[in-house]
């Protein structure tokens, strides 16, 4: 899904008080760890994924491309992804 600036802003914010869902450790990026970000996609729509061994810039690529999700931005060792609900009936976020 390509998103507009100005969606991304708005998920930006909508994110700025959400936590991590996720944190990706010592282990680096395993199966189970996107399985997990997976899940939580499918139940929130926007999530924050942090990144506390590796290099964010060469994970959230392969983060996104796994789990067919957006990177809406990035702050510090934090990812926001985003990913459109299935079914618009069920749909939590509706974008400008």
């Amino acid at each position: 899904m390509i998103l507009t600036s100005k969606q991304k802003q708005y998920l930006r914010g909508l994110a700025h008080s959400l936590q991590p869902y996720v944190i990706i450790g010592k282990n680096g990026l395993s199966s189970s760890s996107i399985q997990s970000i997976d899940k939580s996609l499918t139940d929130h729509e926007l999530i924050k994924v942090r990144i506390k061994i590796g290099d964010k810039q060469d994970i959230a690529p392969i983060i996104a491309e796994k789990t067919f999700s957006t990177i809406v931005g990035s702050i510090g060792k934090i990812i926001i992804l985003y990913r459109e609900a299935e079914d618009q009936e069920d749909s939590k976020i509706i974008l400008p």
